[in-house]
């Protein structure tokens, strides 16, 4: 048996799931949706794994890989946002749901080319953790009006094909911690929790996001 099967069978569940979120979401089963989103997070991270470690990781995986993650965190869950929250705004709500995943796309796209030029970071916020991040307003029950989901969806989808650094924990980072960039996600997180301790699955993935605005922020000044 060919052994790229195996990853291989790691990468289609990750569209899998992604394909049953979207099911679910039509289904108004908004909860199931937002748990494939995490079952896809999960498949896409044993499949590159499992490629190393059989020795049989390359380019076509890592394409597979691509095209699977815009499913299972760029349609997916720009989908169930826009069925959950901005259901009531008619067809205006196509408009963040379109925006999202094209640039969850594109952001993937550079990710591939640029593999072998950016190294110690993520340039642009990685797409899973844009969708868990969309995936964990649903899971954590907090009530949100249409329209800061409408700005979400934008902001976010910017924020993935923007400049903006983000640590990639594998323990070689080039860039700088910024204490500034701590303080700052240390005290939104205060906030967050006091305002709603249920918000935290969110806070997780907002102030990741965040950190890597401040921290590009405050690496522009120090230049």
């Amino acid at each position: 048996m060919n052994k790229s099967i195996i990853p291989n069978l790691f990468t289609a569940a990750n569209l899998a799931f992604g394909v049953i979120g979207i099911g679910l979401t039509a289904g108004g089963h908004f909860i199931g949706a937002a748990i494939c989103v995490f079952l896809s997070i999960i498949a896409d991270g044993l499949d590159g794994r499992v490629a190393r470690a059989l020795g049989v990781a390359g380019p076509m995986g890592r394409e597979l890989d691509s095209l699977s993650d815009v499913v299972g965190f760029g349609v997916s869950p720009a989908f169930l946002i826009s069925t959950m929250f901005l259901h009531d705004i008619g067809w205006w709500s196509y408009i963040p749901f379109v925006i999202f995943s094209v640039l969850g796309e594109f952001r993937l796209a550079r990710f591939n080319i640029n593999t072998e030029v950016v190294h110690g970071y993520f340039q642009g916020l990685p797409i899973p953790a844009a969708g868990c991040l969309l995936a964990t307003v649903v899971l954590s029950g907090i009530h949100v009006a249409p329209w800061v989901m409408f700005v979400t969806l934008l902001v976010v989808g910017y924020l993935m094909v923007s400049q903006v650094h983000y640590p990639d924990f594998k323990g070689h980072s080039d860039e700088p911690v910024s204490l500034v960039a701590l303080g700052v996600i240390s005290v939104v997180a205060i906030i967050g929790l006091v305002w709603d301790w249920h918000s935290w699955p969110v806070l997780i993935f907002a102030l990741y996001a965040l950190y890597g605005i401040v921290n590009t922020i405050v690496s522009i000044f120090r230049r």
